[in-house]
Protein backbone atom coordinates (compact mmCIF):
# COMPACT_ATOMS: atom_id res chain seq x y z
CA UNK A 1 0.00 0.00 0.00
CA UNK A 2 1.31 3.45 -0.85
CA UNK A 3 0.26 6.98 -0.07
CA UNK A 4 -0.70 9.52 -2.70
CA UNK A 5 -1.16 13.25 -2.33
CA UNK A 6 -4.75 14.43 -2.36
CA UNK A 7 -6.73 17.57 -1.67
CA UNK A 8 -8.82 17.75 1.49
CA UNK A 9 -11.86 20.04 1.52
CA UNK A 10 -12.85 21.85 4.72
CA UNK A 11 -16.21 23.35 3.69
CA UNK A 12 -16.82 25.40 6.84
CA UNK A 13 -13.77 27.53 5.93
CA UNK A 14 -15.00 28.33 2.40
CA UNK A 15 -16.12 31.94 1.88
CA UNK A 16 -17.15 31.56 -1.76
CA UNK A 17 -14.50 33.93 -3.15
CA UNK A 18 -13.74 31.56 -6.06
CA UNK A 19 -10.00 32.30 -6.04
CA UNK A 20 -9.43 28.55 -6.29
CA UNK A 21 -11.45 28.39 -9.52
CA UNK A 22 -9.51 31.22 -11.12
CA UNK A 23 -6.17 29.71 -10.06
CA UNK A 24 -7.15 26.29 -11.41
CA UNK A 25 -8.36 27.77 -14.68
CA UNK A 26 -5.15 29.74 -15.16
CA UNK A 27 -2.96 26.66 -14.57
CA UNK A 28 -3.86 24.94 -17.84
CA UNK A 29 -3.02 26.53 -21.19
CA UNK A 30 -5.90 28.07 -23.07
CA UNK A 31 -8.47 30.70 -22.24
CA UNK A 32 -9.05 31.68 -18.62
CA UNK A 33 -12.50 30.28 -17.87
CA UNK A 34 -13.31 29.47 -14.21
CA UNK A 35 -16.40 27.52 -15.34
CA UNK A 36 -14.05 24.91 -16.82
CA UNK A 37 -11.87 24.64 -13.70
CA UNK A 38 -11.39 21.34 -11.91
CA UNK A 39 -12.98 22.87 -8.81
CA UNK A 40 -16.38 24.50 -8.54
CA UNK A 41 -18.07 26.31 -5.67
CA UNK A 42 -21.63 25.28 -4.95
CA UNK A 43 -23.85 27.72 -3.12
CA UNK A 44 -25.93 25.88 -0.54
CA UNK A 45 -29.04 28.00 -0.09
CA UNK A 46 -30.65 25.94 2.65
CA UNK A 47 -27.41 25.77 4.66
CA UNK A 48 -26.35 29.37 3.99
CA UNK A 49 -22.87 28.49 2.83
CA UNK A 50 -20.55 27.63 -0.02
CA UNK A 51 -19.07 24.21 -0.72
CA UNK A 52 -16.01 23.52 -2.90
CA UNK A 53 -16.35 20.44 -5.12
CA UNK A 54 -13.41 18.94 -7.01
CA UNK A 55 -14.21 16.91 -10.12
CA UNK A 56 -13.01 13.30 -10.42
CA UNK A 57 -10.56 14.01 -13.24
CA UNK A 58 -8.83 16.62 -11.13
CA UNK A 59 -8.69 14.29 -8.12
CA UNK A 60 -6.89 11.72 -10.28
CA UNK A 61 -4.37 14.08 -11.89
CA UNK A 62 -4.38 17.46 -10.17
CA UNK A 63 -1.62 19.93 -10.95
CA UNK A 64 0.49 19.05 -7.89
CA UNK A 65 0.09 15.27 -7.90
CA UNK A 66 3.33 14.51 -9.70
CA UNK A 67 5.41 16.30 -7.08
CA UNK A 68 6.89 14.40 -4.17
CA UNK A 69 5.27 14.91 -0.81
CA UNK A 70 8.42 16.60 0.49
CA UNK A 71 8.22 19.41 -2.04
CA UNK A 72 6.50 22.59 -1.00
CA UNK A 73 4.67 23.12 -4.29
CA UNK A 74 0.92 22.74 -3.92
CA UNK A 75 -1.89 22.56 -6.46
CA UNK A 76 -2.94 25.98 -7.73
CA UNK A 77 -6.31 25.84 -5.95
CA UNK A 78 -4.75 25.03 -2.56
CA UNK A 79 -2.18 27.82 -2.90
CA UNK A 80 -4.86 30.34 -3.88
CA UNK A 81 -7.22 29.63 -0.96
CA UNK A 82 -6.83 32.35 1.68
CA UNK A 83 -9.21 30.77 4.19
CA UNK A 84 -7.87 27.23 4.55
CA UNK A 85 -10.82 25.53 2.87
CA UNK A 86 -8.41 23.42 0.78
CA UNK A 87 -5.32 21.67 2.08
CA UNK A 88 -2.97 18.91 1.03
CA UNK A 89 -3.45 15.47 2.55
CA UNK A 90 -2.34 11.92 1.86
CA UNK A 91 -4.63 9.03 1.06
CA UNK A 92 -3.89 5.34 0.81
CA UNK A 93 -3.72 3.75 -2.62
CA UNK A 94 -3.82 0.04 -3.35
CA UNK A 95 -0.80 -1.12 -5.34
CA UNK A 96 -2.61 -3.77 -7.35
Amino acid sequence: MSYAPSIRIIPENCRGCRRCQVACSSYDPGPLNPRLAGIQILRLENQAGDYPVINMECLERFCGKSHSRHMEQKPACVSACLFGALEMAEREENDE
